[in-house]
C-alpha cells in the first residue's frame, strides 16, 4: 500500500488534498505534517517511508526549500519522489526545485475538481507507471515535470 506524505502548514489545503486524494484513489493514504521539521522527524523515525512527498515551499520553522535540500542530502531518502505543491509561481522557486532534485512543480489549484485531477495524475504518474492523466484545458495551473538527470 502506497502512502503519500504532504508537508503543508495550511490546514485547509491538507483537508482539500486528503479529500481529493480519497476521491481519486479510493483510499485515505495521504497523511499531512505541518512543517519541514515534522516532515524530517517523520522520515527519519518511521519504519515505512512514503512512496511520494507533496511539499509546500512556504512553511514556518523549516520551509520546503530547506526540507528538500535536507531530504536530497540523505542517501536513504533520496529515492522518494518529491512533488513541490505550492502557491508560488516564482521562476526562482521552479528553478531551485528542479536543481535540488524535485520530480515536479505544481501550483495549488483554486477549484476542488482541479485538486482531484491533480491527484489522479499523480497517482497515475507515480503509482500506476503509465503516464499522467492530464489536466483539464481550463485549469489555471503551473505544472512542470522534468526527468531526473536532465
Amino acid at each position: 500500500m502506497s502512502i503519500v506524505l504532504m508537508a503543508d502548514d495550511d490546514v485547509d489545503d491538507c483537508m482539500l488534498a486528503k479529500e481529493a486524494f480519497g476521491e481519486a484513489a479510493g483510499n485515505d493514504n495521504l497523511h499531512c505534517v505541518e512543517d519541514g521539521i515534522k516532515l524530517m522527524d517523520h522520515l527519519l523515525n518511521t519504519s515505512r517511508l512514503p512512496s511520494l512527498i507533496l511539499l509546500d515551499l512556504n512553511m514556518p520553522r523549516k520551509d520546503g526549500r530547506q526540507a528538500l535540500r535536507e531530504i536530497k542530502s540523505i542517501r536513504s531518502l533520496q529515492h522518494i519522489p518529491i512533488v513541490i505543491f505550492t502557491t508560488s509561481q516564482d521562476e526562482k522557486d521552479i528553478v531551485f526545485s528542479r536543481e535540488m532534485g524535485a520530480d515536479s512543480f505544481i501550483t495549488k489549484p483554486a477549484r476542488f475538481q482541479e485538486w482531484v485531477d491533480i491527484m489522479k495524475m499523480l497517482i497515475q504518474k507515480h503509482f500506476q507507471r503509465n503516464g499522467g492523466a492530464g489536466i483539464r484545458p481550463d485549469s489555471q495551473l503551473i505544472l512542470f515535470y522534468w526527468g531526473t538527470g536532465v
